[in-house]
């Protein structure tokens, strides 16, 4: 019986030992399923992992939030087909032509560029800056002798602060953008507008452009500092931050070069040479024709021909600037009575600075033209104009063809 109950109890201790055995080799077995044989479906991924170890992945991609399960990037198999896009044109996307100024090249075959290459920027420019002559039908307030009288007063701010012609251009250019997209402003800020858009101007051209007080104080206590800084950063945002147009000042110093190009060494050509005294006859034209909001209706590239035109031929203003005559006649056709003006006024003498070299003095804007001028231009616009409607034939230098019933008909 002792053998017995001995016996009962060794298998009892051994099959509670077996038990034991098993509770603890049992978390074991779930560390082990961690390290367990990869299934044949998960051998791709693990191939994908070693060979992802010998390259460096440089990651351009922030997560989406510090907490997400989202990768910062990954490697996306795709098909060799293109990819097609899944987006719908509509007004969020709008893809504009840049390109569709089918001008040729007027400039030379270059030894440090391509020729086209600085070409196409300037048409590209040309086509994205656009303004809307019509703009003051949006503003109730504003006349055309408004926008006129600013710019003849920033021309004279520009001759005391002796700063570039280009300044004058580009802020010209802002107050017209700026303009075009705002509705019913009224009279009175518009001299605020003009100083805010020659205090940008100045600091992007000039290397030691006025400070803002300077600004502030010759609008005589119209605008302060804090309004000039405040009225930039509204304007940079209407303008979305685009300043750098190519404006009629700087065709006209393309074309000039290009008329020039006989006596200008390729190598030596981004350096403007031609004569300054030339440069200010055409340029008090522009500055004359620009005073005047319909001058918008053209492109700065066709204002500058025309006024070229008006001050040399025919054929070099077709020559340095690629259009045709049928493109540029209407703008030619416009501008008569503005040249006929500037004419009548005489020869403009090239104004010498101290501390500004000869060479770069027909850079600085001058106030060699008033509103006085303008009315003028615009009296005989407007006289030329009954003149064309009663008779086409009487305008000089304008041709015209016959009407058809008065057309000579020969027979062989």
């Amino acid at each position: 019986m002792k053998d017995c109950d001995r016996m009962s109890r060794r298998s009892v201790r051994q099959k509670a030992r077996k038990q034991k055995l098993e509770t603890t080799e049992e978390p074991a077995f779930v560390l082990c399923t961690r390290k367990r044989k990869a299934s044949p479906e998960n051998m791709g991924n693990q191939d994908v992992a070693k060979r992802r170890q010998q390259f460096q992945i440089q990651n351009r991609w922030v997560p989406i939030s510090q907490g997400s399960h989202v990768g910062s990037s990954f490697i996306v198999a795709t098909d060799s087909e293109e990819l097609r896009a899944d987006f719908e044109v509509g007004s969020h996307f709008q893809i504009r032509n840049l390109l569709s100024d089918s001008r040729l090249s007027p400039l030379p075959d270059l030894n440090w560029a391509s020729s086209r290459e600085l070409w196409s920027p300037m048409l590209e420019k040309e086509a994205h800056y656009n303004r809307d002559h019509n703009y003051l039908n949006r503003h109730e307030g504003l006349a055309p002798r408004m926008r006129a009288i600013l710019l003849d007063w920033l021309i004279e701010v520009c001759e005391v602060y002796r700063l570039h012609r280009e300044t004058f251009y580009l802020a010209q250019d802002f107050i017209d953008r700026f303009l075009s997209t705002e509705r019913d402003l009224p009279k009175h800020r518009l001299q605020h507008i003009g100083i805010t858009a020659l205090f940008i101007a100045a600091k992007l051209e000039e290397i030691y452009p006025p400070k803002v007080t300077e600004f502030a104080y010759v609008t005589d206590g119209a605008c302060t500092d804090e309004e000039i800084l405040d009225m930039e950063l509204v304007m940079l945002k209407a303008l979305n931050w685009e300043l750098s147009p190519m404006t009629v000042n700087s065709w006209l110093n393309v074309y000039l070069q290009l008329a020039n190009l006989d006596a200008i060494d390729c190598e030596e050509f981004y350096l403007p040479q031609y004569s300054g005294h030339t440069f200010v006859q055409v340029a008090q034209l522009l500055d004359l024709c620009m005073l005047d909001i319909s001058s918008l209706q053209f492109s700065y590239a066709t204002i500058a021909t025309a006024a070229l035109y008006h001050n040399s031929c025919r054929d070099i203003c077709l020559r340095v600037s690629g259009f045709s005559w049928e493109e540029v006649a209407p703008c030619v056709q416009w501008m008569t009575p503005y040249a006929i003006t500037r004419r009548e006024a005489g020869y403009v003498p090239l104004k010498m600075y101290n501390q500004i070299s000869p060479e770069a003095a027909h850079n600085i804007q001058n106030h060699t033209c008033d509103l006085a001028m303008l009315e003028k231009a615009q009296a005989r616009q407007a006289e030329m104009s009954a003149l064309s409607r009663a008779s086409p034939l009487s305008i000089p230098g304008m041709i015209t063809p016959p009407q058809s019933n008065k057309k000579q008909h020969t027979t062989n």
